[in-house]
């Protein structure tokens, strides 16, 4: 047979396709033996099966999450589906697949000892990156590591014992507060106060929200959080949010990145302005003005590790919502059960009675045992980031949920998310009574850190646990000792229950309405 070259041409092209095709086949087999001998090594058994009306795209289930969203319902829509399902149930369609756990065990093989099996979920990763870049809340591996690397100074003891700058913005708060036992909403005043704190904390200056209004920045926070309900929006719909509406979405990321980028280039320009004197004495960094300057400002120590302006927006970003949204979200939810509860608040008065109405310092907070255990009460029935996710990178196992018994192993295949929700875990009657629904701050009496690991996990666990846990906690000690202090009485004035307000964060959604007694004046 003679060879023409179009002949030629189409004998090689169809070995190739023949090459490739078994080539992928071999590698498929390979595949799958491997996968058949991890299931053999750990019994794995397959979970239940959420039952999906949209079997292809999982659409039900997506307006189903969004419709509760809409309803502030998300939380009790989730621990429903555990009531029916059991503590771990996958939701497995053509375009997906997720596992969906409130067992400890598999919290602790997320988290812990399988950690490099997983990486952030791509959901939460493509929801969240355009407001806040590769920052260590969106990063893995070696650039994760880098911004970790970078944050870890700023949340030292060092840093966070230091209530002086904090306290300014306390007596601010206090100055605005009405105190003729008027209705007020306490929970915008939280989030101006933790907003001046950690800004003056960031930048070296504060935002002055609580004592100038009109300085708030409102194009600012208001941009932020419309970019966070939207970044939750794209994640709830994942690959389909592309095909979503989303202008006001990128306008608002475009307005919170332009506030932000002000401050990195006045950093960037301190960077490239500040001297360095006296070599064989030690550093000394002085401003261009020539005023040596001893504050920790986060943005000027971290511009001098990095003058990527991309990264320091996204560090920025990450650490005003740890230092404002969560904190905020804490002491609202705190203050939200305290004033219906005047006897959980007569215990911490009586707690606090030992410091005579003086400022706390950081030992004093860490031996008020009563307002910890309230603390961390609020926290498990009310916790700031109710759902932690993760993708495997990597064919994996979890120890637990599988079978009829929901005690065997489960394959988790390569690209399977992982979702762990904390706000279920925290209200499973057999792991903590049952009355886990009701704020009792007594549960905490004896309980230490070995007893409740696994089952109580409000800043996560393991190599990416929470870095600004200790700023979030002691924050919202200081604030709620002086808020005690400062007001004889605080009494609620909302008859509604707690109703969720999802974003990057949860709080409530009603705010913290009550009427305050002042001690003085």
């Amino acid at each position: 047979m003679e060879f023409t070259p179009l002949t030629l041409s189409f004998f090689l092209s169809s070995c190739c396709i023949v090459l490739l095709s078994l080539r992928s086949i071999y590698y498929w087999i390979l595949l799958q033996k491997s996968r058949r001998e991890l299931k053999l090594k750990h019994r794995c058994s397959a979970p239940i099966q959420y039952v999906f009306k949209d079997p292809i795209f999982g659409l039900d289930e997506i307006l189903d999450a969004t419709q509760a969203a809409k309803s502030h319902t998300s939380n009790a829509r989730i621990r429903g589906l555990y009531d029916k399902y059991g503590h771990t149930f996958q939701c497995q369609t053509l375009a997906y697949s997720a596992l969906n756990t409130i067992e400890p065990e598999n919290f602790e093989a997320v988290l812990i000892t399988n950690f490099k099996d997983y990486k952030i979920s791509s959901p939460r990763l493509d929801a969240l990156s355009p407001l806040m870049g590769k920052s260590i809340l969106l990063s893995d591996g070696a650039e994760w590591e880098h911004s970790r690397a970078l944050h870890r100074p700023s949340f030292s003891k060092n840093q966070i014992s230091d209530f002086t700058r904090l306290e300014i913005h306390v007596q601010n708060l206090f100055r605005v507060l009405p105190r003729n036992r008027s209705i007020v909403d306490l929970a915008p005043f939280f989030f101006r106060l933790t907003a001046d704190a950690i800004t003056d904390f960031m930048f070296g200056e504060s935002i002055s929200s609580l004592t100038a209004p009109e300085n708030f920045q409102d194009r600012f926070t208001t941009a932020l959080r419309n970019a966070q309900l939207g970044g939750e929006r794209r994640a709830r719909f994942g690959r389909l949010a592309r095909f979503l509406p989303q202008r006001e979405f990128w306008r608002s990321v475009r307005q919170a990145h332009a506030f932000i980028d002000q401050h990195v280039e006045r950093a960037i320009m301190y960077r490239d302005s500040f001297v360095i004197e006296g070599k064989n004495e030690g550093k000394k960094e002085a401003t261009h003005h020539g005023k040596l300057d001893e504050r920790y400002i986060f943005l000027r120590e971290l511009s001098k590790l990095t003058e990527d302006r991309e990264v320091l927006r996204g560090e920025l970003l990450t650490i005003f919502l740890i230092g404002r949204d969560a904190t905020a979200s804490l002491i609202s939810s705190l203050f939200f059960v305290l004033a219906r509860r005047p006897d959980i608040m007569q215990k911490l008065r009586v707690e606090l009675d030992r410091i005579q109405g003086r400022p706390p310092t950081f030992e004093q907070l860490k031996s008020m045992r009563y307002l910890r255990s309230c603390v961390y009460e609020t926290l498990r029935l009310y916790p700031v980031v109710p759902t932690n996710s993760r993708v495997a990178s990597k064919d994996t196992v979890l120890p637990l949920g599988g079978g009829i018994s929901n005690r065997s192993s489960i394959f988790v295949s390569k690209g399977t998310i992982v979702s762990l929700h904390v706000t279920a875990l925290h209200r499973r009657v057999d792991l903590w009574g049952k009355d886990a629904d009701e704020f009792r701050p007594e549960r905490w009496d004896g309980e230490n850190d070995e007893k409740r690991l696994w089952k109580f996990l409000p800043f996560s666990a393991g190599p990416r646990n929470c870095l600004g846990q200790l700023l979030t906690l002691t924050q919202t000690y200081y604030i709620a000792v002086r808020m005690l202090q400062e007001f004889k009485s605080i009494d609620s004035r909302d008859p509604e229950p707690w109703v969720e307000g999802l974003g990057v964060t949860c709080t409530s959604a009603n705010g913290v309405k009550v009427s305050l007694t002042p001690r003085t004046g």
